[in-house]
């Protein structure tokens, strides 16, 4: 019966102590370096950390940020090409040959009389002052160019009252009348222009006006009227600056018995030529800034583009360097390895540095793995230690900047 009851006893006390050894766990989320994970927490021991997922951030390997990086430089290029188009003109040497052509023909109208059968007279014969009525006067110019041409032309029709002394040393008096006004027209792509305005004189107005002024003052005076018609030709753009303003004249002496208009004339006609030099100019000043600020970017990645690919023909960058070391100098204690771990499986304990891996094997000794992502460019360290991994990320983009 002791014995019984002493056995009773030792199996309430390996109940006892086995309940006392059981730790009450519970599952908690946490966050860790910013990964959402699950933690089975316990009264006796630390809290061991489960990833429930991970935020990846996206990798782009070293032939990707090289074809980026020139993508970038294509296109900068080819805004900069167009931006400077805008920016500046360049024109070349350009020779333009232009002549100017002009005549007059003109009617004398006559007031009712017994000794002429017909209304006017025309041009060239000798005309008695008092039997003029009107005249009517027809100007007829032509401006030709060897290329074609946009022009601006303006053109306006003038009787000029001149009252000058007998020997046209002095002038008494002179005032001018406009008798079309200004008129404008725009010449597109053409070689040739052609004009032709007619204007009527009133002779008898003008005549009484200077022989007003003839009696009035007592004054020997030579009178007459100055008929033209002004020609402005402008063309003024990248390649030519052309100005020129050519006068057709028709003077009608006043005061006489009789007169003779067709020994007055003065028409146009002669041949320029004008030449452009080649030149730059600005068109646009905003622009310059923002082509500056294009060029410096432009150089920025041009750089950085050279030096990627002297890298890649070096393959003994920053960071093959620094590989290089903890393998020839960690040999004995690295193990090279083709797969990596599946993070799914373990509490994930990044580290910052090497030495820090090298501290967690000799503690819990065991092996380090190296295993490569992307050669020259990305690799992982790491150290297992039953449900905990350990580890150490490597990146050139890291390395060489540093």
């Amino acid at each position: 019966m002791a014995k019984e009851i002493e056995k009773e006893k030792k199996e309430v006390k390996k109940k006892s102590k086995a309940k006392d050894d059981k730790k009450e766990t519970k599952k908690v989320v946490k966050k860790k370096n910013d990964e959402i994970v699950e933690a089975e927490e316990t009264e006796n021991t630390e809290k061991v950390l489960k990833p429930k997922y991970r935020l990846k951030k996206p990798y782009l390997n070293y032939n990707i940020r090289i074809f980026i990086n020139l993508i970038a430089i294509i296109i900068l290029a080819i805004t900069l090409f167009y931006s400077i188009t805008k920016t500046f003109y360049i024109t070349d040497d350009e020779t333009i040959s232009y002549s100017e052509n002009s005549k007059i023909d003109y009617q004398v109208y006559l007031k009712d009389n017994e000794f002429y059968n017909t209304p006017y007279l025309n041009k060239g014969m000798a005309y008695i002052a008092s039997l003029i009525d009107k005249v009517n006067i027809n100007f007829n110019y032509i401006f030709y160019s060897n290329k074609t041409n946009s022009l601006n032309i303006s053109h306006k029709a003038v009787a000029k009252l001149v009252i000058a002394s007998q020997d046209n040393d002095k002038v008494f008096y002179e005032n001018e009348y406009e008798l079309t006004g200004v008129k404008v027209e725009k010449i597109i792509e053409k070689k040739e222009y052609v004009l032709n305005e007619t204007v009527t004189i009133d002779y008898g107005y003008f005549n009484n006006l200077a022989n007003k002024f003839k009696s009035k003052y007592a004054v020997a005076t030579n009178s007459y009227l100055e008929v033209y018609l002004q020609v402005d030709e402008e063309k003024n753009n990248e390649k030519q600056n052309l100005i020129n303003e050519s006068k057709t004249v028709l003077t009608i002496p006043l005061s006489h018995q009789e007169i003779n208009i067709g020994l007055k004339e003065n028409t146009v006609d002669q041949n320029k030529s004008i030449t452009s030099e080649a030149k730059i100019a600005i068109e646009n000043e905003f622009l310059i800034y923002f082509d500056l600020a294009i060029i410096i970017v432009l150089l920025i990645l041009i750089i950085r583009f050279i030096h990627k690919l002297r890298l890649i023909n070096n393959k003994k960058s920053k960071y093959d360097l620094y590989i290089e070391r903890i393998l020839n100098g960690y040999d004995r204690i690295i193990v090279n390895v083709k797969t990596g771990p599946n993070f799914d499986d373990y509490n994930i304990i990044k580290v910052e540095n090497f030495q820090e891996l090298i501290d967690v094997r000799d503690n819990v000794k065991e092996p380090i793995q190296y295993y490569v992502i992307t050669e020259h460019q990305k690799c992982e360290f790491f150290c297992t230690n039953h449900n905990d991994l350990y580890l150490y990320v490597v990146k050139s983009v890291d390395i060489d900047n540093n």
